[in-house]
This record gives structure tokens, sequence and C-alpha cells, in this order.
């Protein structure tokens, strides 16, 4: 078993699902946490017990960078960014929170796999990063909420969304009660640059390179939960390097 002390990087979700993904020197994503029902963990659900224990999960032969948890307590999803720039996602899809489905298809064309809401493994998202590749960008940050998802472009400029959106986290005009990968008309910007996302339940956030908070869509009353959220999200960002090295919170 790999410990903790391997990992190069350690992603956990704040939002409830308790899960988190590792990432070894060697770019191995390793993941555990308390439940793996909606295959949060990337590994078979029928493979439900000792979720605790850190197990390795297989990318194809590609090698990780960066890991992403997210959801809630009855859900969870994680994502993972390769060294190519591809990003793979796992857990529960009730929401569309994978962005599994092209925009041009809507809420209503989308479809799951088996007719199961969920991926038990790690599947990879072409949609959001061929949105990107249209305005000559890739990906720079990712941040998972309870049942959406946030997706930060190279040119900083440029958010993406999908998954729930009823709340208004998504950042799209008119609050669709869902939406698969778009651009986000609200977080994005027009002049500051985004150094970095946050998603915290029913919120999402961007960061400037200090970890001031540039912008928000959806339920962002700041609670205590939202605040704890806040400084995880921006603690990890610094840790990253995509914020200032004198960013991370007190």
């Amino acid at each position: 078993m790999v410990i903790p002390a391997d990992f190069i990087h350690v992603a956990s979700s704040v939002d409830g699902s308790q899960q988190s993904v590792g990432i070894t020197a060697s770019g191995n994503v390793y993941t555990w946490g308390r439940l793996n029902e909606m295959g949060q963990l990337g590994r078979n659900t029928e493979s439900r017990k000792d979720c605790k224990t850190p197990s390795q999960v297989k990318l194809d032969g590609t090698k990780a960078i960066r890991g992403f948890a997210g959801g809630i307590n009855e859900s969870g999803h994680s994502a993972v960014l390769d060294s190519s720039g591809h990003l793979w996602v796992a857990g529960c899809d009730r929401w569309q929170q994978l962005g599994l489905g092209s925009a041009e298809g809507g809420a209503s064309g989308y479809t799951w796999e088996n007719g199961r809401i969920w991926r038990d493994f790690f599947t990879r998202n072409d949609f959001v990063t061929n949105l990107m590749k249209k305005r000559n960008g890739s990906i720079r940050d990712v941040a998972l909420g309870g049942d959406h998802t946030i997706v930060l472009s190279s040119n900083k400029m440029d958010v993406y969304a999908f998954g729930k959106g009823g709340e208004g986290q998504l950042g799209l005009v008119g609050k669709p009660f869902v939406s698969a990968s778009v651009r986000s008309t609200v977080l994005s910007s027009s002049k500051e640059e985004i150094a970095a996302v946050c998603a915290i339940r029913n919120c999402s956030l961007t960061l400037d390179d200090t970890g001031k908070v540039l912008k928000k869509a959806g339920r962002c009353r700041m609670t205590g939960e939202m605040i704890n959220g806040l400084r995880a999200c921006i603690d990890r960002a610094a840790q990253e390097g995509i914020l200032a090295k004198d960013s991370t919170s007190k």
C-alpha cells in the first residue's frame, strides 16, 4: 500500500462526500474515502469494502499530475488532470456533473451509459477540452462542487461549467436546471485575469493571483462551512503554484 508520504499531490472533498485523490511522483492515481456507492473513487462499485485504504486506479497508461474531489454526503465525483492536458472524471453523474455530453445536445440530449447515472471508472472528458481549444485554451484549474464542475482555461479569462445549475452555480443566464459543458457568462472575465476557481456545494467562485475572490455564482452565503471550503481551495491553489506564493490563507 502507498502511504501518504509517497503522494506529491492530494485532493480531498470539502463538501461531505469525503473522498480523496492522491497522485504519486510517477503519475499513478490512488483514491480512498468514506463510500464508493456512486463510483466516486473510480473503482468498480461492486468493490465497496476497504474504501478507506488508498487503492490504485488506472487511466489507460497516462500520467496524472493533479486530482480533484467534490460532492455531497450521498454522492461524490472525482477528476484527474493528466500530463497531456486531458481531464478524466468518475463518480456521480445524475446532474451531468461529469460533463460527458456535448453542449449541442442540451440537457434533453444527454444519455447515461447503460442507464446508470454514475461512472465507476475514470473516463476521459473531451467535450470541455474541445470547447477550450476553440478559444486557444487548455485546462488551468478545476473545481468540483456538490453537483457541478467548473473548469478554468489557460487564457485565464474563460470559465466552463457543467452539471446542476438551478441555484445559479454555473454562472449561466436563466439558471438552467442542468447543463452540459458551456462557457459561463457570469464567471468568465473580459478584463481581470483569473488565477484559480473554487466550487463549494452550490457556489462557484473565481480568484485572482492573490487569492482574492473576483466573482461568485450560486448560493454563496459565507457560513462557516463556506469560509472553510474557500480557505481550503485557496491553500490548494497556492500549493499547486497557480496563485502567488504569499497567498496561502492564515
